[in-house]
């Protein structure tokens, strides 16, 4: 394995590192990692490095970089919008890579925010053949709604926190963050448009690997609540969904860590491992 720091877009403002495999796969393409939210490109508790490394360990070459303003990036000139501003930083990475090691084809992954500019980067650039999507995009169906507030409803420490704040016995501190999760603001998309966007992907033949985590910030209840949600799309072509229902949004315990690198190779390598004889 091979790594260097790589300068790149138009103003040699945004940095990234390349991961180059020793034997690299005939064909295979480059994976582009993106930050989650304002985490810097190494990821939540190094998770970046770690999918980096394993895929380099597996003949795919990768580049985990900093978005505009964001960990060692500096914000370029303009006052271009976040959205927007995101798209062009992966397309950016995607250029670059083409110049620099001849890669024509791209798995763009991320977690969180990093999902969302995923998923955009690959409407608007033919070049993503696939999307590794981790706590990304969710839409409620009635079972999900169910299980959501059933967990609630049984879970007694939540109603022993109701009583003593109803008593007063709750210090002031402990209320103020009392379930409070502080995220990356980011585009609230109807599902409607959605639905039009995936399907584009799915008819396009781009592969899609879905992980969600029962302790993150979305209400994702079971597997296949985004097949239900958009039962219109054939999503068993294109997509492989996993439910981790016990990991936490950043995949901290390394059980969760290792369950998750296991799914991510199994599924890059059967769905691009015979890429050059395609």
């Amino acid at each position: 394995m091979n790594e260097r720091v790589v300068y790149f877009g138009p103003e040699r403002n945004l940095l990234g590192v390349l991961t180059l495999p020793v034997e690299p796969r005939p064909g295979a393409p480059a994976v582009i990692l993106l930050n989650a939210g304002l985490l810097h490109r190494v990821g939540p508790n190094r998770l970046s490095v770690d999918i980096a490394r394993r895929l380099a360990d597996r003949g795919y070459p990768s580049f985990r970089f900093d978005m505009a303003g964001v960990g060692d990036s500096e914000l370029g000139e303009g006052g271009v919008l976040y959205i927007e501003r995101s798209r062009q930083d992966v397309v950016e990475s995607m250029d670059t890579l083409q110049e620099l090691i001849g890669a024509g084809r791209f798995v763009v992954m991320g977690l969180c925010t990093g999902a969302y500019n995923a998923f955009r980067a690959a409407l608007v650039d033919d070049r993503v053949a696939g999307c590794v999507l981790m706590d990304g995009y969710s839409y409620p169906t009635a079972r999900s709604q169910f299980e959501h507030y059933r967990a609630r409803v049984l879970d007694l420490e939540r109603w022993k926190r109701y009583v003593a704040r109803r008593l007063g016995q709750t210090p002031e501190t402990e209320g103020a963050v009392q379930g409070d999760l502080v995220v990356f603001e980011n585009e609230q998309v109807p599902k409607e448009r959605f639905a039009a966007e995936l399907a584009s992907l799915v008819d396009r033949g781009a592969h899609l690997l879905l992980i969600y985590t029962g302790l993150g910030p979305l209400r994702f209840t079971y597997r296949r609540q985004l097949h239900d949600a958009f039962p219109s799309i054939d999503l068993d072509r294109a997509a492989v969904v996993h439910f981790y229902p016990e990991a936490d949004h950043t995949f901290t315990l390394p059980g969760h860590r290792e369950t998750l690198l296991r799914h991510i190779d199994a599924w890059i390598d059967a769905r691009f491992a015979g890429a050059a004889a395609t």
